[in-house]
């Protein structure tokens, strides 16, 4: 007798502690349906409806929530990882720009009318002084109206770099790619310009963000290519009939025929060696090289009728050497600027992609190599000037505070 009154109070206690026909809609029936029909295995059956609606919820890869009050079951997954401060504020800086940029639309388009207006009111103030017999000579600074002249040489951007960048960084590669384009735009001398390997998120961003302008730069060629098969297009280019004058740095390299083909120096010499084993040297030879600070040859002059490769890559310095043995893969032959030979720097010699393009069209302006660097290279590098001693001016090596080199620090 007291066996039963002690199972109807059990019974009792759990028919106030629980509602079956809530736990029927997030358990399964299997599990439910024994707890109305027999009072003897209620308890029992109780005790693993628990066990049993997670092991269901494992099953379905997600966590079950007990949601007596509702008439659906809550299926959650595992919360993702909350974002950092940095990362948020990123966000919201992002958020911000998209927002504004309606805002700066309009706001270029009135600085254009307001110089259109400076503009006009200025020709009206020349002409009332014109017509006064007062016209004055306006004191501006001299600019530079010579058109630029095309030369016979290409400059290829390798941008085939772009899963080893982050988001920063090629935003920064993406500014420094339309700073070689206005550089090579505004150029006395200009060089063919070829983006090759031109792809994923940094031809996105070209697309979306920068609202595909590159599609109206000129003298610009964009190939998803790589650089071999990019060089040999440019090298066709640069021997047809828009392939460019020898003018500048390039005066005077046509042979006496007319033919057209360039004698710069002599052709290089027959040699079984690896083609990276061996020095690069001016030649009217079809030919590509790959500039990469790592190289072991130096770089004395520039050629016609050859493409250099520029690496556009931006990565501070964590895929070290990555350049040189890209194109050693290829057989490239490699070179560096001869920056070491000219001057002396208080950082690596490594510079950015737009960098090394105005020092080679700088070159191709002076024929100098110290005069290109000092215009280009940024101050924060402390760069300084080599004095370079010839033999002939009497002066021996390591006196006069020369060192066994012939040069001396500026």
């Amino acid at each position: 007798m007291a066996q039963s009154e002690e199972r109807l109070s059990k019974i009792r206690k759990l028919d106030s502690d629980l509602d079956y026909d809530r736990v029927a809609e997030f358990a399964p029936s299997a599990v439910v349906g024994s707890l109305k029909e027999s009072t003897d295995e209620t308890v029992t059956s109780t005790k693993n409806v628990a066990a049993q609606i997670c092991s269901s919820a494992s099953q379905e890869g997600g966590t079950v929530l007990l949601n007596l009050n509702g008439n659906e079951d809550v299926h959650e997954t595992k919360p993702s990882l909350p974002l950092s401060k940095n990362q948020l504020k990123k966000l919201r800086n992002k958020q911000k720009w998209e927002e504004g940029r309606e805002y700066r639309k309009a706001k270029r388009r009135e600085k254009i009318k307001e110089k259109k207006i400076r503009k006009a009111e200025a020709r009206a103030t020349i002409d009332l002084q014109t017509a006064d017999d007062v016209l004055s000579t306006p004191n501006h600074p001299e600019r530079n109206t010579q058109r630029p002249v095309q030369l016979p040489i290409t400059f290829i951007l390798d941008c085939d770099f772009d899963g080893l960048m982050t988001e920063a960084e090629l935003i920064s590669l993406g500014s420094q790619l339309t700073r070689c384009y206005s550089d090579n735009k505004s150029a006395s001398y200009r060089a063919h310009l070829v983006v090759s390997s031109f792809g994923g998120k940094l031809k996105h961003r070209f697309e979306t963000v920068l609202a595909s302008n590159h599609l109206g730069w000129k003298g610009v060629k964009f190939t998803a290519d790589d650089f071999v098969a990019a060089a040999a297009e440019a090298d066709a280019v640069m021997r047809g009939s828009q392939g460019g004058q020898f003018v500048g740095a390039f005066t005077g390299l046509t042979n006496a025929d007319g033919s057209g083909d360039v004698v710069y120096g002599a052709p290089p010499e027959e040699s079984n060696a690896d083609a990276n084993d061996q020095a690069i040297k001016p030649s009217y030879e079809p030919s590509i090289v790959y500039l990469t600070s790592d190289s072991p040859h130096t770089l004395d002059v520039l050629s016609p009728y050859t493409t250099y490769i520029i690496g556009g890559l931006v990565d501070k310095n964590r895929h070290k050497g990555i350049c040189y043995k890209r194109a050693m893969s290829r057989g490239t032959p490699t070179a560096k600027l001869p920056i070491g030979e000219y001057m002396t720097m208080q950082s690596r010699s490594v510079l950015a992609t737009n960098h090394v393009a105005e020092i080679m069209l700088r070159w191709l302006e002076y024929g100098d190599w110290a005069k290109a660097f000092l215009d280009v290279i940024p101050k924060r590098k402390e760069a300084k000037l080599k004095v370079r001693k010839r033999a002939d001016e009497g002066l021996r090596d390591g006196k006069d505070g020369h060192t066994s080199n012939g040069s001396q620090e500026d």
